[in-house]
């Protein structure tokens, strides 16, 4: 395959996977400017490491751990830089953009505050991943995962509860 049909190819299936980047950027940042960076750098070393991936899994699968990778490397190097914490303001600014209505902010309010294993669990089972394969990406057991989405659950739905 030549550079230009690989790069065709990436460019294709990067395309269909755009939404996979938005929420995985919005998962591991508080403001807009730091999601639109992460999801630069995601697309980057998705890139870079795209030679290595193989069709034994799913594109989106193989992309959500080169996203979740880079995710962290990110957040990591951000909070060594002391940034500024995020202010009510800026929640209400960003969430309204993005979610037009009151229960999906409170949903997205309730997943901000679980753990960010947690915030990435539930975020896979919102997606329509089934518990192989969340279990697959995030190398729990397939029991373990099925029972971290039921314990998720159940934190939010309390959480709602108590916004409520």
């Amino acid at each position: 395959m030549t550079h230009s049909e690989k790069k065709a190819e990436f460019i294709s299936r990067i395309s269909d996977c755009a939404g996979l980047i938005h929420k995985i950027a919005a998962l591991y940042t508080d403001r807009k400017e730091d999601g639109e960076d992460l999801m630069q750098e995601i697309l980057y070393q998705s890139w870079k490491s795209y030679p290595s991936y193989s069709n034994k899994s799913k594109f989106s699968t193989w992309l959500y751990k080169v996203g979740l990778n880079t995710a962290l490397v990110y957040r990591r190097n951000k909070s060594r830089m002391n940034t500024d914490s995020l202010n009510d303001e800026d929640i209400e600014k960003s969430d309204s953009s993005h979610f037009p209505n009151d229960e999906k902010m409170a949903l997205m309010t309730a997943i901000k505050e679980l753990s960010k294993t947690d915030r990435l669990i539930i975020t896979f089972y919102l997606e329509g991943y089934n518990y192989k394969e969340i279990a697959e990406i995030t190398g729990l057991s397939n029991e373990n995962s099925a029972t971290r989405i039921h314990r998720i659950k159940t934190k939010l739905i309390v959480k709602l509860k108590n916004i409520a």
